[in-house]
């Protein structure tokens, strides 16, 4: 029997045939810092229910397990949770497996590296997250923390994106989309009313 280590190595192995298929296109949902509140991350799914992937960036562990199981017991639509946690999730555990601070993934040939970003000093700029996403080679960074959405491109050598989706609690209600296809990085913002 293979012994999983965490969520995110329980997922990579259910949709390993998907991460690096390139002859489609995958809608992502980005969610960070929930605090106790998981309404944005349910209407957003509710809206979103082509979403394939729920990527969670800490701060909030209790409401994506709320929110996962929710979505089980209604028989929604098949989706990969991956989620790294934040310095407010004390538990550490998603599905009852440990929940690191980074993680990475590749989806269509991309590298997304996940953290929440207080590792990296969000909160005085994105030169931390920029030398990890450095250091891994990732396409894209995912970072929270901030509460604030951020998007910027890094172009260069090997050029990134960096993005954060902002806080889905009240006030803000934000989130992320990416979408991915073989040729395309597509970032956007969206907001809860």
């Amino acid at each position: 029997m293979f012994k999983k280590n965490s969520v995110m190595d329980m997922d990579k192995t259910i949709f390993s045939n998907l991460m690096s298929s390139t002859d489609f296109y995958m809608k992502c949902l980005i969610f960070s810092d929930s605090h106790g509140s998981p309404y944005t991350m349910m209407k957003a799914l509710s809206l979103h229910k082509d979403a394939e992937v729920v990527f969670f960036l800490g701060d909030g562990l209790s409401d994506l397990d709320s929110v996962e199981y929710s979505e089980s017991q209604l028989s929604a639509p098949c989706r990969m949770w991956l989620s790294v946690r934040g310095n407010c999730d004390f538990s550490g555990v998603f599905r009852g497996l440990p929940v690191q601070k980074t993680e990475e993934i590749t989806l269509l040939g991309r590298k997304i590296v996940l953290t929440h970003g207080d590792l990296y000093g969000v909160k005085q700029g994105t030169e931390g997250v920029c030398r990890l996403a450095l250091e891994r080679e990732a396409d894209i960074v995912l970072f929270g923390h901030t509460h604030m959405p951020h998007e910027e491109y890094c172009p260069g050598e090997k050029p990134f994106y960096l993005f954060n989706p902002g806080s889905s609690a009240p006030p803000s209600y934000s989130f992320g989309i990416l979408t991915l296809d073989s040729k395309c990085v597509l970032l956007s913002h969206g907001k809860i009313f």
